[in-house]
């Protein structure tokens, strides 16, 4: 199986003028966590295994020694199974935070993916705990206003630049909206939910309902000079964004020449 599939798919899942910030798997003591099923059963196979060898090969106690010879096949071949399917499970899941959503896949055989807007986010708690924060791994919790979406992203790796990406990705996408710049692009209203076979592209993936889908009058309003101060905040915020790739170097010379021509 191709490895680098997952990230393929994610990449499907891109809507027009839409590009990849992050795009990991959990750290490996997701892994190990996925893995706890699988020790149990070959520890107790083993077990079985070394109880069989105590027993005597003939009478009654041999007819046991031969059960918990099979046992011991059937459960070490069990969790053996168990530890490859978590192995691929575990390569496959993405948390995807694109310019404009946060993407989670899953799923090798049948696909799965979940994502929430990143307009609609309210809040987002992360938590580390001891080992969390020795090993390198958190899990970050985002709210939204919509009940469906995006659970808890656990054992993520670099979950605090993962969440200041997150909250950068955000604060381009508005404001891109409030300057007009995304009015034609394929936003989503909802958080969709989808699921499709391997290597199959989801039908539900389409472009939902734009923002401004009709032109409204502009209200009237007296231009008022920014101060220099918070143009050069602005126009430093903007480059910071442009140099993580956050935005393009044309959006933020195009910024950049509107808020010197309020001064």
């Amino acid at each position: 199986m191709d490895l680098n599939f997952a990230e393929t798919y994610a990449a499907s899942l891109l809507a027009d003028g839409e590009r990849i910030i992050r795009n990991q798997r959990q750290h490996w003591f997701g892994l190990v966590f996925r893995w706890g099923l699988g020790i149990v059963l070959i520890l107790v196979g083993v077990g079985l295994f070394i109880v069989g060898g105590w027993l005597p090969g003939d009478g009654f106690l041999g007819t046991i020694r031969s059960v918990a010879g099979i046992a011991t096949l059937v459960v070490f071949v069990a969790g053996l199974a168990q530890m490859v399917f978590a192995y691929f499970e575990w390569e496959n899941d993405r948390d995807v935070l694109t310019t404009r959503r946060i993407i989670q896949t899953s799923g090798f055989i049948n696909r799965r993916a979940a994502d929430s807007s990143l307009e609609k986010i309210n809040d987002a708690i992360l938590e580390q705990g001891v080992i969390g924060r020795i090993v390198g791994f958190g899990s970050l919790d985002v709210m939204t206003a919509n009940v469906s979406g995006i659970n808890k992203m656990r054992f993520l790796t670099t979950p605090v630049e993962f969440k200041k990406d997150m909250m950068e990705a955000k604060h381009a996408l508005e404001m891109g909206v409030a300057s007009g710049r995304f009015v034609d692009a394929p936003l989503r209203a909802e958080p969709i939910v989808t699921s499709s076979p391997m290597g199959s592209r989801s039908p539900e993936m389409q472009p939902a309902a734009t923002y401004a889908s009709t032109p409204t009058p502009p209200a009237p309003a007296v231009a008022v000079a920014p101060p220099a101060e918070d143009v050069t905040a602005t126009l430093a915020k903007l480059a910071e964004l442009r140099d993580k790739g956050v935005i393009t170097a044309a959006d933020y010379e195009a910024k950049k020449t509107e808020l010197l021509s309020r001064i």
